[in-house]
């Protein structure tokens, strides 16, 4: 072989050697750039802020839920705010949810409705309105409790002995009596199921969940000493019913 054509050889190789070598590679794709950002609002009341747990910035059941559910990259805002009714979450708290393009919203809003003589008719189209703009047309995954038993509550048994609870009376008048209701709450809880049917939303059985504490004989240590909210075992089921009914539906967060 002559000197020249030895020449172009190793030209030839030294020219792909850099090719292959180059200090500007293409980037590579993202292995989670087609993964969708699970982005978690909790929409609620006091429960939802995590009032009764002993440390309610971590104790609260909300957070309990996004530690244990959701995928570590996911990102969580609550918006729930003490005493909140259906109606003043529909007009307080959904536009809040709504301007953070939520992927999963958690709501529990009934109890505060009951204690202010909110009926399961008006009860059931306010969250209809509450839940549907949430859904965003099926986009949003949303997850809507029921209520709990609320007749064996020691701040409703105070009710109906004519006492207030810690300091402040958060009784119905008049207090009606524990079938009265009983048929209250399983109104509510129709309309709730109504409701999340209709919706393509995820319902959690609170209310199963505390019949089955009253069974086992472990409701007393779910309530905090206010006699009205969850303690931090009563968040840590909560959450785990959360959990519990998002794995069940088989929606992927």
């Amino acid at each position: 072989m002559s000197r020249r054509g030895a020449g172009t050889i190793w030209l030839l190789a030294l020219v792909l050697l850099g090719a292959c070598s180059s200090p500007h590679p293409r980037p590579a794709a993202s292995p989670s750039a087609s993964a969708a950002r699970v982005v978690y609002v909790a929409v609620g009341a006091s429960d939802s802020v995590g009032v009764g747990s002993a440390d309610p910035i971590r104790g609260a059941w909300t957070q309990r839920f996004y530690r244990s559910a959701l995928p570590i990259s996911a990102t969580f805002v609550n918006v729930a705010v003490s005493g909140s009714t259906t109606a003043q979450a529909l007009q307080d708290q959904v536009p809040e949810a709504l301007k953070l393009m939520p992927t999963l919203v958690t709501v529990w809003l009934n109890v505060n409705d009951i204690i202010h003589g909110v009926t399961p008719n008006e009860y059931r189209s306010e969250l209809q309105s509450l839940v549907g703009q949430l859904r965003g047309g099926g986009a949003t995954t949303v997850l809507v409790a029921n209520t709990p038993p609320l007749d064996q509550l020691p701040a409703y048994r105070a009710c109906l002995a004519g006492a207030g609870f810690g300091g402040v009376s958060l009784c119905p008048s008049p207090v009606p009596d524990p079938a009265a209701l009983d048929a209250v709450v399983d109104a509510y809880n129709a309309a709730t199921a109504s409701v999340a049917s209709a919706a393509g939303a995820v319902l959690v059985d609170l209310h199963a969940a505390g019949l089955a504490a009253e069974k086992d004989g472990t409701e007393a240590s779910l309530i905090s000493p206010d006699g009205f909210h969850p303690s931090d075992a009563g968040h840590a089921l909560v959450a785990k019913t959360f959990a519990d009914a998002l794995a069940a539906s088989g929606r992927k967060e």
